[in-house]
C-alpha cells in the first residue's frame, strides 16, 4: 500500500517544512522579480506534474484493482470447497462482520459510490456462499 508521505517522495510533492510562519514570526516577502520568476516557473512546470501524478494514481489503481481481483478469485475458490453446513456458518459469521462495518461507516460521510461497490461486493459473496 502506498503511504502518503512516500507518494509524496514519488511525486516530488514532500510536505513543507516548519517555517517561522507557524511560529507567528513575520516572513520577508520575496522581491516582485523573483516571484514573478517563480509563478513563470510553477505554471511552465504545473502540466507536466498533473500529468505525473495523474499516471502514478492511475498505475496505483490498476495495482490495487489486480489485486483485488486475486483476492476475490481466492475467496471463491475457498467458498466453493466448503461443505454446506460450513458455508452456512461462514455466511452467518460474514452478515455479522459486515453489519458492524456497516455501523463503523455510518460515523463518516462517504461517497454514495463507495456504498454501491461496497453493497455489490457483499451481495456476491452472499450469492456465492448460497450456492449449493
Amino acid at each position: 500500500m502506498f503511504r502518503i508521505h512516500m507518494l509524496g517522495k514519488m511525486l516530488g510533492t514532500t510536505a513543507p517544512e516548519t517555517s517561522g510562519q507557524d511560529r507567528g514570526e513575520p516572513q520577508p516577502a520575496p522581491p516582485a522579480a523573483n516571484a514573478n520568476a517563480n509563478a513563470n516557473a510553477n505554471a511552465k512546470g504545473m502540466p507536466e506534474q498533473i500529468a505525473h501524478n495523474l499516471k502514478t494514481q492511475g498505475d496505483a489503481m490498476i495495482q490495487y484493482g489486480a489485486r483485488l481481483l486475486v483476492i476475490r478469485e481466492l475467496l471463491y475458490s475457498l467458498v466453493v470447497a466448503l461443505p454446506p453446513a460450513e458455508r452456512a456458518s461462514a455466511q452467518r459469521r460474514f452478515c455479522q462482520r459486515i453489519d458492524h462495518l456497516l455501523s463503523l461507516t455510518d460515523d463518516h460521510v462517504l461517497p454514495a459510490e463507495f456504498h454501491t461497490a461496497l453493497l455489490a461486493e457483499v451481495n456476491y459473496y452472499l450469492g456465492e456462499l448460497k450456492k449449493t
